[in-house]
């Protein structure tokens, strides 16, 4: 039943961490992760409420956060642009054509729930898009000009 719901909140989609103010939602709280995770200005509001530590997996270096308000933890694995999933692959170059792929990273939690999460520039804009495994594509935010 967990899983469950855990997936359907995340199949919602995440949207823009001004929402969540106040909110302690496992939408919101991953949401908040992100931002930190791809170093955006929102990540400024959100970087005092989690612990974060850097872990070696099976191998695989992980970016773990815990919630210092609940017990949600999450795992975030930095990719290359080429570890996508070739139908979020496809879908990025028939719908944005011409885009640098820059940061992917990998979301995923204990309950096995995965998402990918890429930054795309595109027309000096930067996009972070979130795929699921099965190539739904969705924007996670937009911003004006690209972050690093």
């Amino acid at each position: 039943m967990k899983k469950s719901i855990l997936a359907i909140i995340f199949c919602i989609g995440i949207v823009y961490p001004a929402a969540f103010a106040g909110d302690d939602t496992i939408s919101a709280q991953i949401a908040n992760m992100l931002y930190i995770m791809f170093k955006m200005p929102e990540a400024k509001f959100a970087g005092a409420d989690y612990e974060q530590s850097n872990l070696v997996y099976n191998g695989m270096q992980i970016t773990a956060f815990k919630s210092k308000k609940s017990n949600l933890a999450a795992f975030f694995k930095q990719l290359s642009p080429a570890d996508l999933p070739s139908n979020a692959l496809a879908g990025i170059k028939s719908r944005y054509k011409g885009c640098s792929i820059g940061k992917v990273i990998m979301y995923f939690n204990s309950e096995a729930d995965i998402n990918y999460f890429a930054e795309i520039s595109i027309d000096n804009k930067c996009i972070i898009l979130k795929f699921q495994p099965s190539g739904d594509m969705k924007v996670f935010c937009c911003k004006a000009e690209k972050h690093s």
